[in-house]
């Protein structure tokens, strides 16, 4: 695949809690590519270190502000070649949704035509919480949904990466980025 190192190429990886995104993305970065990590888990790592409210369990509206806040400063900080990032941000949409608070107005304004591609990582058939994952399989399966639903209203046209092992997930989705040019 030929591009020019001035290009800057924003793909987000998306789905619902759990799907193996991060898993992905580590393949994704071992094979060279530039990676945005996932700005709720770095605020829930960091916040819960201090102990503040700045948590989804705590204060939604807060945390959803500072993921915005964060995820537009991580993607804008890299301004050529291909970045992937784990999770859009269209999913800070979804979840505003699901919580029912109020989408960060940034959202709104800089959702639309942020992304070359949005790949949905279909649900892995074994769904696990961790210390920052504590939403159970219902709630993982509604934001799953809702993650869906978010980017189609914001005009994407979602690729959908079916369950694969993590390697072939990395192919699937740089095979759809050939296909493109």
């Amino acid at each position: 695949m030929k591009q020019t190192q001035r290009q800057l190429r924003r793909i987000a990886l998306t789905g619902g809690p759990g799907v193996g995104k991060s898993t992905v993305l580590e393949i994704l970065a071992h094979r060279g590519y530039e990676i945005v990590p996932e700005a709720a888990r770095l605020i829930i790592e960091r916040e819960s270190l201090k102990d503040s409210d700045c948590l989804p369990w705590k204060n939604t509206q807060k945390f959803q502000n500072a993921v915005c806040n964060l995820q537009l400063n991580l993607e804008d900080a890299i301004r050529e070649g291909i970045v992937f990032s784990d999770r859009g941000l269209i999913d800070g949409y979804a979840y505003a949704k699901v919580d029912r608070i109020q989408a960060p107005e940034e959202i709104i304004q800089k959702g639309r035509g942020r992304y070359e591609k949005v790949f949905l990582l279909e649900p892995l058939p074994n769904y696990q919480k961790d210390n920052s994952r504590r939403e159970d399989l219902n709630k993982a399966k509604t934001l799953h949904e809702a993650i869906r639903s978010a980017y189609i209203e914001f005009g994407y046209n979602l690729i959908e990466v079916p369950v694969l092992s993590p390697e072939k997930r990395a192919d699937f989705i740089l095979n759809k980025l050939k296909d493109t040019n």
